[in-house]
C-alpha cells in the first residue's frame, strides 16, 4: 500500500471519512497513472511482434538472390567443367578403342587370308596325296593294263599344232586296274585350260551313248594325273577320247578330240607285283 506522506497528505489535515475518500482518488489516480507506461510498452511489444514475421528489407533479399545466383553460377561453371573433361578422356578413350578395332580387323583380315591359303594348300596336299595313293594302288595292282593316248585330228575340226618347243603335241597313258577298282591318267603337251573351258573325258562304245569318265583342268606346264572312273563291264573293249568342252554339262562330246586311245589295244603290264618290292 503506498503511504499517504508520499503522495503529499497529511494525515491530520482533514477529518478520517473525508481523508479516506481523498486517499483512495489519489491511489486510484497514481495507479492509473503507472499503468499507462506499461500497457503502451506491452502494446509496443505486442505491435513489434507482429513486425518480426513481415518481409524482410530490400537489400536484404538481393543480398539473398546474388548468393543464390553466385551459388548456381559457380554449380553452372563447375558441371561445365567436370563435362569437359568427360566428354575429352570419352573421346580419346573412343578413339584408342577405334584403333584397336581397326588393328584387330585387319590382324582377323590377315588371318583368315592366310588360313584360307593353308587350307587351299592343304586341300591340294591331300588331293596329290590321294591321287598319289590310287594311282601307287593301282601302278603296282596284280591285273594293270594300260592304254597309249595319241593326238588326233577330229574330222571336221581344226587340227592341233605341235608344241613351239619342237616337242610332240599332246600325249598321254592311262594305268586301268580292275582289281584296284579305278584308272589314272597322265598327259602332257596339253594346252592350258581357257575360261569356261575344261577337258572332258569319254568312254566311247562301239554301239550306243558315250559315258563320261572325268574332267580336268591344265597349267602352264600342260601337265595333268587325273582319276578315271572305269568303264561299265559292257564297255570294256571301247575307246576312251579327251575332248575340250564347255564347263557346263553334256551328254556327249561336243568339242575337239585333244586325246584318244583304243581300250581294245591295251597292254598288259606283267609283274607290277614285283616291281612294288
Amino acid at each position: 500500500m503506498v503511504p499517504a506522506a508520499s503522495i503529499g497528505i497529511q494525515s491530520g489535515d482533514l477529518p478520517g471519512r473525508r481523508f479516506g475518500a481523498y486517499c483512495h482518488q489519489k491511489l486510484t489516480r497514481l495507479f492509473m497513472e503507472r499503468s499507462e507506461p506499461e500497457s503502451n510498452s506491452t502494446a509496443g511489444r505486442a505491435s513489434e511482434e507482429p513486425s518480426a514475421g513481415a518481409r524482410p528489407p530490400w537489400y536484404l533479399r538481393v543480398r539473398l538472390w546474388q548468393a543464390i545466383a553466385g551459388m548456381s553460377f559457380a554449380l553452372a561453371v563447375a558441371s561445365l567443367i567436370v563435362t569437359s573433361d568427360l566428354t575429352r578422356a570419352l573421346a580419346h578413350r573412343t578413339n584408342y578403342i577405334n584403333r584397336r578395332v581397326s588393328a584387330l580387323n585387319a590382324l582377323v583380315r590377315d588371318l583368315r587370308r592366310e588360313t584360307a591359303a593353308a587350307q587351299k594348300k592343304l586341300g591340294t596336299e591331300r588331293e596329290h596325296a590321294s591321287v598319289g595313293e590310287v594311282f601307287e594302288k593301282i601302278l603296282f595292282a596284280p591285273d594293270l593294263r594300260t592304254i597309249k593316248l595319241v593326238a588326233t585330228q577330229d574330222r571336221g575340226k581344226e587340227k592341233l599344232q605341235p608344241q613351239a618347243d619342237g616337242t610332240s603335241g599332246p600325249s598321254g597313258r592311262l594305268a586301268m586296274s580292275e582289281s584296284a577298282g579305278g584308272a589314272m591318267l597322265e598327259a602332257s603337251g596339253l594346252k592350258p585350260s581357257e575360261n569356261f573351258k575344261v577337258y572332258r573325258i569319254w568312254w566311247i562304245p562301239k554301239r550306243g551313248a558315250p559315258v563320261w569318265a572325268a574332267d580336268f583342268l591344265v597349267g602352264d606346264d600342260g601337265l595333268a594325273t587325273v582319276p578315271v572312273d572305269l568303264p561299265p563291264p559292257r564297255l570294256k573293249e571301247s575307246s576312251i577320247n579327251v575332248t575340250l568342252e564347255d564347263e557346263t554339262y553334256a551328254d556327249a562330246p561336243t568339242g575337239p578330240i585333244v586325246l584318244r586311245g583304243d581300250a581294245a589295244h591295251a597292254e598288259r603290264v606283267a609283274g607290277a607285283r614285283r616291281g612294288r618290292k
